[in-house]
């Protein structure tokens, strides 16, 4: 419990980054025509991963270099200007510590810890590259899966594809279930699996954490695939978050 405790509050201190995705105000898609947007100073374009702007912080061309699937930030006021590779594109993400999602947030919501949402898995299948979807749109990314995670929770056998992390004791777990849309974000939550010494791997559904997506319009979130929508509900973890940040404004979700 001691352990959940921390990753409740270090989730906490995660979102209240006064320039975490809290404070993201628009994501701006750039092309190779230059564009003006209400909340970055000057215009911007892109070739490849090479960005431009004029009017930023001089009057002059200022160019920046991107490697693929990098950002950098530029400090803006007390804020900072998030410039980012993303599915072969580039994105602008102003983040404002002022923004109203952030005036909002008071802290994760979670259920209270449940050991029923602790479980032992067996690993079953074979190893195999998985399209991933982005709710960005039609772009996809390429995930390594070494097999199925099989464990029984609330009555019912359940299988979830898992994909290799950095960690080769850790796999990710990406899911939706029943409770979607209800008690839960709509998209989904992941955690991650550790193995046992008996070669098991564990998955505690009390870890099962939010996409930033869930909370703003303006992130770039993986689809959970098709395969890992569980029939069972999991009321443990996070829940969904009460504020969503949208183009239209502030909107309440729960």
């Amino acid at each position: 419990m001691n352990n959940w405790n921390e990753w409740v509050s270090a989730r906490t201190k995660n979102f209240a980054n006064p320039t975490g995705f809290l404070a993201v105000t628009s994501m701006n898609w750039l092309t190779t025509d230059p564009q003006s947007f209400s909340d970055v100073d000057g215009e911007w374009w892109a070739e490849g991963h090479k960005v431009f702007s004029r009017g930023f912080t001089s009057n002059d061309v200022q160019s920046f270099e991107l490697k693929a699937g990098s950002e950098i930030f530029l400090p803006v006021g007390d804020g900072v200007l998030e410039i980012a590779s993303r599915h072969d594109a580039v994105i602008l993400r102003p983040r404002s510590p002022h923004s109203a999602l952030l005036a909002k947030f008071d802290g994760v919501r979670v259920f209270d810890y449940n050991p029923d949402y602790l479980v032992e898995a067996t690993l079953e299948g074979s190893t195999k590259a998985v399209s991933v979807g982005s709710l960005a749109g039609e772009t996809k990314s390429e995930k390594v899966s070494p097999g199925e995670l099989v464990f029984e929770l609330n009555g019912e056998v359940c299988r979830i594809t898992a994909f290799e992390t950095a960690n080769p004791d850790q796999l990710l777990v990406m899911f939706r279930d029943a409770s979607n849309g209800v008690s839960t974000y709509g998209s989904g939550r992941n955690l991650s699996a550790n193995r046992l010494e008996n070669g098991n791997w564990s998955i505690d559904f009390n870890f099962a954490q939010n996409y930033p997506c869930s909370y703003t319009d303006f992130a770039t979130c993986p689809i959970v695939p098709l395969e890992n929508r569980l029939s069972v509900s999991v009321e443990a973890g996070e829940k969904i978050p009460e504020f969503r940040s949208t183009d239209a404004g502030l909107k309440q979700q729960a």
